[in-house]
Parts: C-alpha cells; sequence; structure tokens
C-alpha cells in the first residue's frame, strides 16, 4: 500500500511525458496512429533510464555522495543514447516490421533529451522526498502532541481520585448518608474523566457538570464553606473545549486556600466565541507556602499545546490572595 502514491506519481509523469511529446512530434505534421506508435517506441530507452536513475538517486545523490551521482548521470545518458539507436536502427524491424522508423536525429539531440529527463526525474524524486518528509514530519508532531497529552492527563487523574478517597472516607464515619451522596458524585466525576476526556473536545455542558461535582467534592476537605461563591452558567449550546483544561485552576484554590477561613470566588462566563474563568482565594498563613507547582505547569503546557495563542492567561500573586483570570477562544 505504501508504494501506491509511487505508482500513481509515475503514472501521471509518463501520461504527460507522452501527450507532450506527441504535440512535438507532429507540430509539422501529422501521420495519425504512425505518430502514436513512434512517441511510444520513442519513450522506451526514457523509461528504461529514469527507473535506474531513480534507484541511483536514492542510493547516491540522497545520500550526498553528488560526485558518484554525477557520474551515473553521465553513464545514464551514454546508456541511453545506445538504447535509443539500438532501439531504432536494429529492433524496432523486428518488433514492428512493415513500420519505418529513423532515429531522432543527432546523438547530441538523443542526449539532450536523455539528460533533460533525468535532470527532470531527480527534481522530481526530490521534491516528491520533501513531501514526504513533511507529511512524516507532520504525522510525527501529531503522535508526539498526543502522547504529550496523555502524559499530562494522567499526571492530573490520580490526583483528583486520591482527594476525593481520602474526603469520602473521612465523612462516612460522621454522615454515612453524605458519604454515600458524594460517592455518587465521585461515580460520576470518575465515569467522565474514563469515557469523555479521550476525545480533543468534549461539551462544554458536560465539563461544567464535571467541574460542580468536583467542586462540592472539594469543599469536604474545607472547615468551613460559608466563604465559598460559585458560579457557573447553565450552559445548552452544542459549543466544545478541550477536557479538563479548566480543571488545575480550580484545583489551585482549594489546594492553596486558608483551611481555617477558605475564601474561594470561582465564576466562569460564556458568550458567543468565549469562555472566561476567574479564580480568586486566599493563602494560607503559612511560611513555607508555595504557589503554583506541577499542577499550573501541566495546565499552561496543555493550553499552549491545544489552544496556541487562542487563550489569554493572567496570574496575580498577591500578598494574601491568588488571581487567575483565563479566556479561551471557543471557536479553535
Amino acid at each position: 500500500m505504501r508504494n501506491i502514491p509511487n505508482v500513481r506519481f509515475h503514472c501521471i509523469f509518463w501520461i504527460s511525458s507522452f501527450v507532450i511529446l506527441y504535440r512535438l512530434f507532429t507540430v509539422d505534421y501529422s501521420n495519425g496512429f504512425v505518430d502514436i506508435l513512434y512517441t511510444a517506441v520513442f519513450h522506451i530507452p526514457l523509461v528504461i533510464i529514469v527507473l535506474i536513475n531513480y534507484r541511483i538517486i536514492d542510493l547516491y545523490f540522497l545520500t550526498s555522495r553528488y560526485l558518484v551521482y554525477a557520474i551515473f548521470l553521465v553513464f545514464l545518458t551514454i546508456i541511453g543514447i545506445a538504447l535509443h539507436y539500438a532501439i531504432f536502427v536494429y529492433l524496432v524491424d523486428y518488433i514492428l516490421p512493415g513500420f519505418y522508423f529513423i532515429p531522432l536525429g543527432s546523438v547530441l539531440e538523443v542526449a539532450q533529451y536523455n539528460f533533460v529527463y533525468l535532470i527532470v526525474s531527480l527534481l522530481l524524486k526530490i521534491s516528491f522526498k520533501w513531501f514526504q518528509l513533511k507529511e512524516n514530519q507532520i504525522q510525527l508532531e501529531q503522535e508526539n502532541h498526543r502522547n504529550q497529552m496523555a502524559v499530562l492527563k494522567a499526571q492530573l487523574n490520580p490526583h483528583f481520585l486520591f482527594n476525593s478517597l481520602n474526603n469520602i472516607y473521612a465523612m462516612t464515619s460522621t454522615d454515612v448518608s453524605k458519604g454515600r451522596e458524594n460517592i455518587v458524585k465521585l461515580s460520576d466525576a470518575l465515569r467522565y474523566m474514563l469515557y469523555k476526556t479521550d476525545s480533543h473536545r468534549v461539551e462544554l455542558n458536560s465539563e461544567l457538570e464535571y467541574l460542580n461535582n468536583y467542586i462540592e467534592l472539594e469543599k469536604l476537605r474545607l472547615e468551613s464553606s460559608d466563604s465559598i461563591i460559585i458560579d457557573l452558567p447553565n450552559e445548552e449550546n452544542d459549543r466544545k473545549i478541550a477536557p479538563l483544561i479548566l480543571l488545575p485552576f480550580i484545583e489551585n484554590c482549594f489546594k492553596h486556600c486558608s483551611r481555617s477561613n477558605p475564601e474561594i470566588n470561582i465564576r466562569i462566563e460564556t458568550s458567543e466565541s468565549q469562555l472566561k474563568l476567574h479564580c480568586k482565594n486566599n493563602k494560607r498563613d503559612s511560611e513555607d507556602y508555595q504557589s503554583g507547582g506541577i499542577g499550573l505547569t501541566n495546565a499552561k503546557r496543555r493550553l499552549d499545546l491545544i489552544y496556541e495563542s487562542n487563550y489569554d492567561l493572567n496570574l496575580t500573586d498577591g500578598n494574601h490572595y491568588y488571581i487567575c483570570d483565563l479566556t479561551i477562544n471557543l471557536n479553535v
């Protein structure tokens, strides 16, 4: 199957060559079928030296042994001249009795045809190889992109799972019904992560539903939720977004906020073409507090890979608050 484009390329090349030479040979006069037959016979030595040239190009030109290739080019030109005269002077009477075919002209003229075909075939071969390399490079980049995305998501998912399991485990010892309710939420969240997030894009309403479940589970970690403000839209359009792209920024709010007196404000707004995420949380009163980490590093990397220049991210690390403002173009 890999040779099909090569075969198609040769068919197009030789059909085009036949039409061009036929028109060239019949500029002054036309003998009908005889000219067609003459053009076909004329191509025999050209086809032979071009096919040999294709092999020589792979062996020497594409391996940067240009001097050796140049020597072979001269030899192929001579071989083409010899084949041309052998066919038209000796073989054509046996192959096509009744037809009177003569060589094209002088040796120099035949040599020019051979050399032109060898050079054209060299240029076309180089062009064909270049496009193949470009296509392979694009495929490798796409595969590398998919692998990077898989690694980033693999680092993200266990973090959420372990935190949620710890929170629910602690709850089951005090409120069994509430624990069961949150197990259902965790189940829905895991189902979404396992079966929905392999796609390049997911429905925005499904992503928002998942985030809502996630936020409810994260509230279990905090001593109080009185100062937690969540504003997520009810998305009814068929717009889509990269899966889990917003999660690290929301996760950071709960990870780095004050445990005893948490202040969190998460707001998502959608317009015709954009999604805006605003996250704000107060910081823990700890000397060893450090913002950022692997979560935000992965999040920025995913944004670069997926949305390239079609997003805007502003992170503000203040004395008491950490603020994130993210705008994503949903039309890409």
